[in-house]
This record gives structure tokens, C-alpha cells and sequence, in this order.
């Protein structure tokens, strides 16, 4: 079975992916922000681009039922409902709301692997029920990392490389055809325990610091907070039903 991680979305290619599982993975903070909008009950999200795009969308959708979200240089966009810190988006603010979303990386990434067969958002806060949902469908996923504006972030190497590992453990005996990078994912997060400190030290993170947001890293530093999978799927993110045994 094959695990691919690709560091950057620069290295996605669409025919390269279109019979795989994509986990698209923005820990600070696109990702993290988009689990907790959807476990406090916000009906679905839509990922878009640009601000432009975003007005455009909400006024299609009705402005009154929707909330505009999102950041540039990680602050709020002005004149938007809320920023991108996912400890804002609460049931009483989103719940059984539609969002539209557009951030720096995140989004971006969400769109990029709309070519995959399947497309899930992935961060530390559903890290257990993203790796459950993979081995549930027998995935070969492939493990994609937003960065910052282009560029490798560390953040979201180690968060792919937990789940890469998490995966392989839960797999049995099946043997696992590996690309480079995940091997230097599971290597990075093998190395890096402290998440909060670890985004302190990241790029992302001391820009996140710098807006004066420093409580997201925290935030999005807890693991398995939600059991719930967001699935990409006709432009927009919803949940899909996690089995329960019983």
C-alpha cells in the first residue's frame, strides 16, 4: 500500500491523486480552525480563495444565513464576521451557520485537492478520527501540507507524520510504499513532543505571536479534541458520520 506526504502544495499534481485519499493538513491554522467550526455545529463550510470570491459567494448564498471567515497575514480580514482563530468559531457563534472561509494557505490547499477521490481536513484536534477514517476506507492516503505562502512548514510535516504513523501502526501487517518525504515526516515527529512550543519556533507560529494571537497555538496544540472527519466534497466541507460499535 502507498503513504504519500507532499510537503508543500506545490508538489501536487491532480492526475497523481485522483484514486487517493487526500488529508489536507493547515495545523496553524486553516485545518484546525475548520474542525472546530464544524464540532460546534456550523452546517458547512465553503472554502474559497480570494476575499472578492468570498463577498461574492456569501451574497449568493444570502449574507444573513452566512458568516464570512478568514485572515491575511494572520489577522481577521476587515469588515468579515471572524478571523481565524478556531477558539472563536463556538456553538454560539456558528452553530447552524454556513461559513465561507478564505486564509493565506489553508484554503487554497482545500482547492488544490479537489482532484482526489476523496479529501479530508486533518490537524492535531481530530488526529485519532482522521487516522480511524483511513483505515476504516483502506485508504493510501496522501498527506498534504499547506505551508506558509509556498514554503515548507514545519507544523504541518509533524502533524502528517503522526497520523502517518498512527496509520501504519493500526494497519496490521500491511507493508507501506513510502515517498521521501513521508519518511522525513515521520522522522520530524518523532523528534518534536511539545507541540505548543513547537509552533512557537515555526514561522507561522511567531507571526501568529506577532498579531497577538499567541493563545491559537495553545489551542491548536490539543490533541484528539474532536472525534469528527470533515470531508471536502461539491465545494464545500461538511462532517461525515463517524461508526460507532455497539
Amino acid at each position: 500500500m502507498k503513504l504519500d506526504v507532499l510537503l508543500t502544495p506545490g508538489e501536487l499534481l491532480p492526475g497523481d491523486i485522483a484514486e487517493r485519499t487526500v488529508v489536507v493538513i493547515d495545523a496553524l491554522r486553516a485545518s484546525s480552525t475548520v474542525v472546530e467550526a464544524l464540532a460546534s455545529g456550523a452546517k458547512a463550510l465553503f472554502p474559497v480563495a480570494s476575499i472578492e470570491e468570498a463577498l461574492r459567494l456569501a451574497n449568493t448564498l444570502g449574507r444573513d444565513e452566512v458568516l464570512l471567515c478568514g485572515e491575511r497575514k494572520s489577522l481577521p480580514i476587515e469588515g468579515f464576521d471572524l478571523g481565524n482563530s478556531p477558539g472563536d468559531f463556538t456553538p454560539e457563534r456558528v452553530g447552524g451557520k454556513t461559513l465561507v472561509m478564505s486564509t493565506t494557505n489553508g484554503t487554497g490547499a482545500m482547492m488544490a485537492a479537489s482532484a482526489a477521490s476523496r479529501v479530508v481536513v486533518g490537524s492535531f484536534l481530530n488526529q485519532q478520527a482522521v487516522v480511524d477514517e483511513l483505515v476504516r476506507s483502506a485508504a493510501e492516503p496522501v498527506f498534504l501540507c499547506s505551508g506558509r505562502e509556498t514554503k515548507f512548514g514545519l507544523e504541518d510535516a509533524v502533524c502528517a507524520g503522526r497520523m502517518a504513523a498512527l496509520v501504519m501502526a493500526a494497519s496490521g501487517d500491511a507493508e507501506w510504499e513510502l515517498n521521501d518525504a513521508a519518511i522525513a515526516a515521520l522522522a520530524l515527529s518523532e523528534s518534536h513532543d511539545d507541540l505548543e512550543a513547537l509552533f512557537a519556533r515555526t514561522a507561522a507560529g511567531k507571526q501568529i505571536i506577532e498579531a497577538g494571537l499567541d493563545a491559537d497555538l495553545a489551542f491548536c496544540a490539543q490533541v484528539d479534541r474532536h472525534d469528527v472527519v470533515p470531508i471536502f466534497h461539491d465545494r464545500q466541507i461538511s462532517l461525515v458520520a463517524v461508526a460507532v460499535e455497539g
